[in-house]
């Protein structure tokens, strides 16, 4: 009988101990953040979570006792960066209300997000937010996306919106520009007008700026723009909303091979289809900064092609608010030969001997090659006194006159 009694308890004993250890495993499984590990199978590396998505309920756990409520409701209510970690967790066991274990909950989010925020590079710190820095450009009559953009703040204080003039058009164009607020939810703009543009082509400035209302400085973080010029061997990453995903996605693991005049010329590993969709997006250097702006992509070469965006913004916004005709000059030699104005660019560009026979041409929308407009004749190093250059002048894609200048 003894030992039967003995047995019993040793059998309770144990039913007991594993009780007090179950509630506790169950509190941290709810308090632990869940993750997904999302494989895209394309060279956009990165496509975050669809926009909307809300964050999945919290596992229900049964009231509890806390070691000291008091302390953890206070430290509840402290700004973050004071708040200070308990000085012991709940005992394995014990019962704590439910409004304690939702403050302790939160308390150790606050400590783990501050953890995270610490060790983030310049340029995780701005793709934290990069959602309210981007804006899409949308059909007004489809309703579509047509190709994506982000927002600086000009010295005036203004908001733009920067995107491709490719997409956009000429300036007077009306388009939609939807953006996203702090949750996530978007915000759309219907009836905004292009104030400024460039030029089509890899060899001009394919960049055009809408100004925001003055309502979209609530929910827009504006993106700071590159002081430096960029140089070869740089890594960049592009933000942008491409044809092929749901949402904003990222490309990175690009290198600049070379930056001159109006172009940026990367190397990737891997560009395809899925990439159509990103132009005017930011190109981003590894400070956090846009150093370019996505104007397209050659998949035969493995290029991406971008503007500068210093330049490019400073010679837009400038003067669109100073009122002045912004302007774009070619020189051969050091003298001007041609000026184009907004909504201009050169197509082709053939070089003729004295007598008229065409010797070379170069189609210079496409022209991957190094190019700077002030020193026009690098396209031809072979050119001579008395030879010919001839600049075929293309207003919004067609062609509206030609040049020619002979070399003296």
């Amino acid at each position: 009988m003894r030992t039967l009694l003995i047995l019993v308890c040793c059998v309770c004993s144990a039913a007991s101990l594993f009780a007090q250890k179950l509630p506790s495993k169950q509190l941290w499984n709810g308090l632990a953040s869940t993750s997904r590990q999302v494989t895209v199978k394309s060279p956009l590396r990165y496509v975050p979570p669809a926009v909307g998505k809300t964050r999945p309920a919290a596992v229900q756990v049964p009231p509890v006792v806390s070691a000291a409520p008091q302390v953890l409701a206070a430290q509840a209510q402290l700004p973050e960066a004071s708040q200070q970690k308990p000085s012991r967790l709940p005992e394995p066991g014990s019962v704590i209300s439910a409004q304690q274990a939702a403050q302790l909950e939160r308390l150790v989010a606050q400590r783990a997000q501050a953890a995270k925020t610490a060790a983030l590079t310049p340029l995780q710190q701005t793709e934290k937010h990069i959602r309210q820095s981007l804006v899409e450009v949308i059909g007004r009559a489809t309703g579509e996306l047509m190709g994506s953009g982000f927002v600086v703040r000009s010295g005036s204080g203004k908001l733009y919106a920067v995107v491709s003039y490719h997409v956009v058009g000429h300036a007077g164009n009306v388009m939609s520009v939807r953006m996203y607020d702090e949750q996530g939810k978007p915000v759309l703009y219907n009836g905004v007008v292009v104030n400024a543009t460039g030029s089509y082509g890899l060899n001009a400035p394919d960049a055009a700026i809408i100004e925001l209302p003055p309502a979209a400085a609530k929910h827009a973080r504006p993106l700071k723009v590159a002081s430096a010029e960029t140089a070869a061997g740089e890594e960049l990453v592009v933000w942008g909303t491409p044809y092929a995903s749901d949402g904003f996605a990222r490309v990175d693991e690009l290198t600049v091979k070379h930056a001159k005049g109006f172009k940026i010329v990367m190397d990737s590993p891997d560009v395809s289809t899925d990439f159509n969709g990103l132009c005017g997006s930011p190109v981003l250097n590894q400070e956090g900064r846009v150093a370019g702006i996505y104007s397209g992509h050659d998949p035969a070469m493995g290029l991406v092609f971008a503007v500068p965006a210093r330049k490019a913004l400073e010679w837009l916004i400038g003067n669109y608010e100073q009122k002045l005709k912004a302007t774009f000059s070619f020189q051969l030699y050091g003298r001007t030969v041609l000026t184009l104005n907004a909504g201009e660019t050169v197509g082709w560009v053939h070089h003729f001997a004295a007598d008229g026979t065409l010797l070379h041409k170069v189609y210079l929308p496409r022209y991957p090659e190094p190019f700077e407009a002030s020193h026009a004749e690098n396209l031809f190093p072979d050119v001579q006194p008395g030879d010919f250059l001839e600049f075929e002048i293309v207003r919004h894609r067609f062609v509206d006159r030609t040049i020619s200048v002979q070399i003296s």
